[in-house]
């Protein structure tokens, strides 16, 4: 069995490998490189919730950059808005989507073992479509953040970035 640093450094290759595809537009590509990715277990399996897991922390990390020091004590919660800027309640979320967010909302507050759950909830369902939607909301999160970094010239997560400033 490999151990969990290969696994990590999979996982956050295969993150990385996305988020660059995704980058170049190429929509068709994400699913080819999950595909690829994936091969060992199929789109459903670990190897996607590992990514995914990698995603969501990095994006984490990034919106724990953007806020900058924070008073202690703080407990972290989201906005979430529609096309048209209305307040979407996180209860009225696909329950896939809905945990993903919660997730992330985890992986801020300092939970690891309530993100680890959350995101096994998101990808319960074990279907390609689901999958999908799951990896592509935690790419289109990971990859506005990142662009965030370089317009800011803010640090991304080493391991995204190759450890330089986004510019």
């Amino acid at each position: 069995m490999e151990d969990d640093r290969e696994l990590l450094d999979r996982a956050r290759a295969g993150a990385r490998e996305l988020v660059h595809v995704a980058r170049d537009g190429d929509t068709d590509g994400v699913f080819q490189a999950l595909r690829r990715l994936t091969e060992r277990q199929g789109i459903v399996g670990s190897d996607t919730r590992l990514i995914v897991g990698q995603l969501v922390s990095a994006s984490a990390e990034m919106m724990l950059q953007r806020v900058g020091t924070a008073p202690d004590e703080v407990t972290y919660a989201v906005d979430l808005r529609d096309d048209e800027q209305f307040n979407v309640p996180i209860d009225e979320l696909e329950p896939p989507l809905r945990a993903t967010v919660r997730a992330l909302l985890a992986e801020l507050n300092g939970l690891p073992d309530e993100a680890d759950f959350q995101l096994d909830l998101a990808l319960r369902e074990q279907n390609v479509p689901t999958t999908l939607d799951v990896v592509v909301h935690s790419l289109l999160w990971t990859i506005g953040l990142l662009e965030w970094c370089e317009a800011e010239q803010k640090p991304a997560p080493e391991w995204l970035s190759s450890g330089r400033l986004c510019n």
